[in-house]
């Protein structure tokens, strides 16, 4: 149990010691995943970015996901889910564009008139509060590859068994203390688990950003 999100990017330090120093680069996937970040790259010493990531839904009722994209070229889909919504390749590629229009303009907001950290070469640690889901997690460590990252973690602080194991699959490293059998949402390991504001998540960017320039 963790008493906020602060807390939980402590304890994920534990697990991350021997990524350190400013060759490394700290990102939280944005939302409940930044402030975690926050706490973990500047106990480690690390650069902190934000990684923006949209899902796609076909509209219902009801409502399927679909797939996720980023800011960057990383895409997934999760294809039954493709055939069961009914939608066709126009449609996708429209929800995608849409998605990634989204995403690209909330991560300038973030950043303000920062650049976004470069990964390549670097080592990346990927961060988040909770992976209910895989489609998200799969795609933020898919952006980070493709922009040249050299070795990608993904650390997570609960998220189901199923999601760690298919992680495991696109990450070089996966850590998370909390993985139950009996997952139902990542708030049941939080005493504080309050919405994480665009405003918030800007601030602790710009926070950081100035402890590393």
């Amino acid at each position: 149990m963790y008493s906020d999100r602060q807390d939980a990017g402590r304890q994920l330090v534990a697990n991350l010691r021997r990524y350190t120093g400013g060759g490394v680069r700290v990102l939280g996937l944005h939302g409940g995943g930044v402030p975690v970040a926050a706490e973990t790259a500047a106990r480690l010493g690390c650069a902190l970015d934000a990684l923006v990531v949209r899902e796609l839904v076909v509209p219902g009722p009801p409502g399927v996901l679909v797939g996720a994209v980023a800011e960057g070229p990383a895409r997934v889909l999760d294809e039954e889910a493709v055939r069961r919504s009914g939608a066709g390749e126009t449609r996708i590629r429209e929800l995608e564009r849409d998605a990634r229009v989204e995403a690209r303009a909330l991560g300038l907001r973030l950043r303000g008139r920062r650049p976004s950290l470069p990964p390549t070469g670097r080592d990346v640690i990927v961060v988040d509060d909770g992976a209910a889901g895989r489609l998200a997690a799969e795609v933020a460590c898919r952006d980070a590859r493709a922009q040249g990252a050299g070795r990608v973690v993904f650390a997570v602080a609960a998220a189901p068994p199923a999601t760690i194991d298919h992680l495991w699959t696109v990450a070089d490293e996966v850590v998370c203390p909390l993985s139950p059998t009996f997952f139902v949402t990542a708030s049941d390991f939080y005493l504080d688990f309050a919405p994480v504001s665009e405003v918030e998540a800007a601030r602790l960017l710009e926070r950081a950003s100035q402890h590393t320039a």
